[in-house]
């Protein structure tokens, strides 16, 4: 009977204990977001300039390692960890989406850049296919590689194909500051998509 009682008494204090450690507060979650760093305020024109190239973004696709909510670090070769108190604010694919249009209009002034789904009536005349296959923090930098496509879209041809890979430094030790540097090396890929789109764009344009 005494070998019962304390171990009614050893349950209850258990139980006790479990849910002292469920009470107590856990470490508050931060969300991050990308930022392409844009100075310039004001409205953007997104009105169809007639006889102008249109180019429309296709969604950016992500690595399946990179597709949750956890901020993602290699730590080795063969080895990734997750954050699981430092998280993306909302999906990470729709945020590079944004950043990355928004950089193209910056850089193809001549040009016009949509994001699909395309707005009603709008048929862009080169589809830009983007799969990310690397982007996290490897020590002191952030590493982003990944593969693109230039589609003429009426002869559904594949007029360019590029793959992509960047470093950039980051500066600082926190999480913030390799959010930063993602930032920036985002924006840089952007800009060589842009160089070399303007180019075979030209040169596809001629030929016709």
């Amino acid at each position: 009977m005494k070998m019962d009682s304390l171990a009614s008494w050893f349950v209850v204090f258990l139980l006790i204990t479990l849910c002292i450690g469920c009470a107590s507060p856990s470490q508050p979650t931060r969300f991050y977001r990308l930022d392409a760093a844009n100075d310039k305020l004001g409205p953007v024109d997104l009105t169809p300039r007639p006889g102008g190239v249109l180019i429309g973004i296709d969604a950016v696709e992500l690595a399946g390692y990179l597709d949750r909510p956890q901020i993602v670090q290699r730590t080795s070769s063969h080895r990734l960890e997750l954050h699981e108190f430092d998280q993306w604010a909302g999906s990470l694919q729709e945020n590079l989406l944004a950043l990355i249009r928004e950089r193209l209009q910056q850089q193809l002034s001549a040009m016009q850049v949509i994001a699909y789904p395309w707005p009603q009536g709008l048929k862009p005349d080169y589809e830009l296919k983007l799969a990310i296959q690397r982007f996290e923090r490897v020590e002191g930098s952030i590493e982003l590689q990944g593969l693109w496509t230039l589609v003429e879209t009426d002869r559904r041809r594949i007029v360019l194909m590029q793959q992509s890979r960047l470093q950039e430094p980051i500066k600082g030790a926190t999480i913030e500051a390799g959010v930063a540097a993602a930032s920036v090396a985002a924006s840089k890929l952007s800009e060589q998509i842009a160089e070399q789109m303007v180019r075979q764009i030209e040169s596809t344009e001629k030929a016709h």
